[in-house]
């Protein structure tokens, strides 16, 4: 996590022991772990989910659009029975008809959290700025389709649509990072109930606050027949959090990582989330190579541009020889590559380009004489005059802006990137075709109304087509050929016989 990316010593990478032993976030103590944020927090967990998770039904009746039930809103789009489905104490469960949504908002600022140590710290703005990482669980059941393995109820249909997004905003509204996961996967009860785990990495400032959102979707998408839809039977989100604030990076400390990730004139949130890009992308390569079920795994990047990764769980061998071929440098440069020319640099472009547009705009707008002319030619141009006129203040405009962003941007693909953006803003905001509204392009003619151009003649009455084919001299050709490498085939054979006596 960003938060100790600066100030763990260098030192560290001496201790490469942990290899050896069991590795995990208690060797640091600067992360703290909340509870469940969610409203169902302390919910008898469902007796059909093999999930171990807080449940998500505190009484038994319909859930009726726009309506509340455990903390959470419930609405959907369509009413089966005047309800969107009901929640089940018995099993445990909301059930859903034709469809269904969870959803739950709240703070992030103001959470209780425990470290590796015990300790219980509040997270606060200034700890939130540090990166926090959103981390969801949800146990489904969704057997009521015509092909699942565990059929249940009345199983008709495709399978069940379920989907879970979260979103974080600031504290204006504004969302800073979201994840929307959409699953069909197939799901019974007890132990064959699936549980899915999700998360969110955020090393941006300004987390504030969360929105939660769970879509359950039936398959067959019945409007007369209630609850043949998935069964959401619990549900967790839980916030990581620095235990310490968040120090801003000093410029000095912004242009040694910007040296040190091969960029320049990045942002301190520009380089937390190629950072964040970085860490997950390699975390992502750990996963896919294969680590012990169940084991949660955390990679970090270092100020040398090496990794440490942690782990949930024992180390072993194999996990081991994963955790090398990962953190090669080759590995870490490919990663770093891909996330800034996927994340950084288009965005960054279109900010340069913007930002550069604006102050010429600036620079124009305080001449007397330019509001002068455009006074007379107000008064005393036509149209296409006036035409003439933007026609050439925009050609102004537009070379004082390339000239800017040579002085600017001194890297030629940049350069001429950022310079193609101004272009494509400037034309934009230059050409109209309010002009050819009306403007009639084809007048069509009725050329050939009233003449008979029918031709009775049959011009290949005498010809068929394997007469046609047959005197072709192509086919001719193919055929001669043909016969000829027959013929070869065959000598090549009879040498062959000869020499085997």
């Amino acid at each position: 996590m960003k938060w100790s990316w600066l100030i763990i010593p260098v030192l560290i990478w001496l201790l490469l022991s942990w290899f050896a032993n069991s590795v995990g976030l208690a060797d640091e103590n600067d992360t703290a772990y909340s509870d469940n944020l969610l409203p169902n927090n302390n919910t008898a967990t469902s007796n059909y989910s093999n999930g171990n998770l807080d449940g998500v039904a505190s009484s038994t009746g319909s859930l009726t659009n726009n309506s509340t039930h455990n903390g959470f809103t419930i609405t959907c789009q369509t009413q089966v029975s005047n309800a969107c489905g009901q929640a089940n104490t018995s099993v445990g469960e909301i059930e859903g008809s034709h469809d269904i949504t969870l959803s739950a908002t709240g703070s992030l600022v103001g959470v209780t959290g425990i470290d590796d140590g015990g300790n219980s710290h509040t997270s606060t703005q200034k700890k939130l700025d540090g990166g926090i990482v959103i981390e969801n669980e949800i146990s489904i059941q969704n057997c009521e389709w015509s092909g699942s393995a565990y059929q249940c109820g009345n199983s008709v249909g495709i399978n069940d649509k379920y989907t879970l997004t979260i979103k974080v905003k600031n504290d204006e509204g504004e969302v800073i990072d979201e994840v929307t996961t959409i699953r069909y996967n197939d799901a019974g009860y007890n132990g064959n109930s699936r549980k899915f785990t999700d998360s969110l990495n955020i090393t941006s400032t300004k987390s504030n606050n969360f929105e939660w959102s769970m879509t359950l979707e039936d398959g067959s998408g019945s409007t007369t027949t209630a609850l043949l839809g998935p069964n959401l039977l619990g549900a967790e989100m839980k916030l990581q959090f620095p235990t310490d604030d968040y120090e801003p990076l000093t410029t000095t400390e912004i242009t040694e990582i910007n040296n040190a990730l091969g960029t320049s004139n990045l942002s301190e949130d520009e380089i937390w989330s190629v950072v964040s890009g970085i860490e997950a992308k390699l975390s992502e390569k750990i996963y896919e190579a294969g680590i012990p079920e169940g084991t949660k795994i955390q990679v970090e990047l270092q100020e040398n541009m090496t990794i440490k990764v942690y782990s949930s769980g024992p180390v072993n061998e194999e996990m081991i020889e994963v955790i090398e071929e990962v953190e090669t440098k080759a590995n870490i440069i490919a990663a770093k590559q891909e996330v800034i020319k996927e994340v950084i640099k288009e965005e960054k472009s279109e900010t340069i380009a913007t930002k550069i547009i604006e102050e010429a705009k600036e620079k124009e707008a305080p001449k007397s004489e330019n509001k002068e002319e455009t006074t007379v030619a107000a008064k005393t141009e036509t149209k296409t005059a006036k035409k003439n006129i933007q026609k050439k203040k925009l050609t102004i405009n537009i070379d004082k802006v390339m000239a800017s962003i040579d002085n600017t941007i001194k890297d030629v693909a940049k350069n001429l990137e950022v310079k193609s953006i101004v272009k494509l803003k400037a034309m934009e905001a230059g050409v109209s075709l309010d002009t050819y509204a009306n403007q009639e392009f084809y007048i069509p003619k009725d050329i050939y109304l009233g003449n008979n151009l029918i031709d009775n003649r049959k011009i290949y009455n005498t010809i068929s087509l394997a007469s046609y084919i047959a005197n072709d001299p192509v086919n001719i050709k193919d055929k001669k050929l043909q016969d000829i490498n027959i013929n070869k085939q065959r000598l090549l054979l009879e040498i062959k016989q000869l020499k085997n006596g």
